[in-house]
């Protein structure tokens, strides 16, 4: 029996995610000086976006992978609201209407949540092709709207979070399943420990 499994998996925090301000398309490097993780799975091939912070965390996950970038899979254009935080933008209408809404507010120079899940979307279904194990490092975004889509249970994409050092696995029966946009069978939440030293 066929099984096709897919791996979702947050990249490493950046300084711009701690200091908690929308990080989008700037390209910005992983502030993880840690090395050794306890990784629940092994892949050979990784998917992602092709921004540092995803490549650096496939890197620092599995080093042994090949790492595939393509660009359809980075994070939202945040657009003017890029690199700016919560307090910064609070005061703006715009800002508090996308918030409530956002997929009917689109950020000022940004893009919208319609052209975000189609370009991410069309590029999970192209990789996602046979049944077989697929791994993704990704942005929370690209995690939460592919859940949204995917999950077993129904759920709005603001009300899904997307942890960092978590594994998100899906599991369809068949791939045509995944190919007609069935939700998964079963979706498991495994966390990314820090190994100790010794």
């Amino acid at each position: 029996m066929g099984n096709t499994t897919v791996h979702l998996i947050r990249h490493e925090q950046t300084d711009a995610n701690l200091k908690r301000k929308y990080i989008g398309w700037t390209d910005e490097s992983i502030s993880t000086r840690e090395k050794n993780f306890i990784v629940p799975i092994s892949p050979k091939v990784i998917y992602g976006s092709n921004l540092k912070r995803c490549k650096e965390t496939a890197q620092l996950y599995f080093p042994e992978a090949t790492f595939i970038a393509d660009e359809n899979l980075r994070e939202l254009n945040f657009g003017d609201f890029e690199m700016k935080s919560y307090e910064e933008l609070k005061s703006l209408s715009v800002y508090r209407d996308w918030i409530d809404n956002p997929q009917l507010t689109t950020p000022p120079n940004g893009e919208s949540y319609q052209q975000f899940v189609q370009r991410v979307l069309a590029s999970f279904q192209k990789i996602v092709s046979s049944d077989t194990e697929y791994t993704f490092v990704v942005h929370g975004g690209v995690i939460r709207a592919l859940l949204s889509m995917y999950s077993p249970m129904e759920e709005s994409f603001q009300s899904i979070s997307a942890s960092h050092r978590t594994v998100y696995t899906l599991q369809w029966s068949y791939f045509n399943l995944v190919k007609e946009g069935k939700r998964c069978e079963s979706l498991l939440v495994e966390p990314i420990m820090v190994k100790e030293n010794m």
